[in-house]
């Protein structure tokens, strides 16, 4: 007997890892509960390496992911891409409704995309941003992609913080 349950999609979304901004979204991304698509997470870099390692002459892995490579370069640097699994790409604002018609919660506001002069306006500020977003967000190290940098940062998100001081001495000497 044929299994009813129906599969849920894998939406592969290619991100800019050094990038600050890109990095904490998927972070908000990757905790959200009930989504009706799996969100499979690709770094960029992952993907240049990959290619470097098959014009090399190295070994491609099998990944279980769509043809990634026949996206341009110059392209997944610029803005998000989502590729679903029949190989359909999304990129910039219309990746992120993408994926918002995925989640719970932002599937009603994904519908505004479609109102005329709304989706003008939304890939035009998706551009703004995006052109601007390792001078407003920063560059995210290495340790940023994995999550390891919120560790050291403050409650606001803002710098490394300090250990609380345990004894009255340590106070004194700050």
């Amino acid at each position: 007997m044929p299994d009813k349950r129906k599969r849920r999609e894998t939406l592969c979304v290619v991100y800019d890892a050094e990038c600050a901004l890109c990095t904490g979204a998927v972070r908000q991304l990757a905790a959200v509960r009930g989504a009706r698509a799996e969100l499979r997470f690709v770094p960029l870099q992952a993907l240049e390496a990959q290619a470097a390692g098959a014009r090399d002459g190295g070994r491609q892995e099998p990944s279980g992911l769509p043809d990634l490579t026949r996206l341009d370069a110059a392209a997944l640097r610029a803005q998000l891409h989502v590729v679903q699994a029949d190989g359909a790409v999304f990129a910039g604002a219309e990746a992120v409704v993408r994926i918002m018609r995925e989640l719970p919660g932002w599937r009603l506001l994904s519908w505004l995309y479609r109102v005329p002069g709304l989706k003008r306006a939304a890939d035009a500020a998706y551009r703004y941003v995006a052109r601007r977003r390792y001078d407003w967000f920063g560059r995210a190290d290495e340790g940023c992609a994995s999550g390891a940098c919120a560790l050291h940062r403050n409650a606001d998100g803002a710098g490394a913080s300090r250990p609380r001081p345990s004894s009255t001495r340590e106070m004194e000497e700050r």
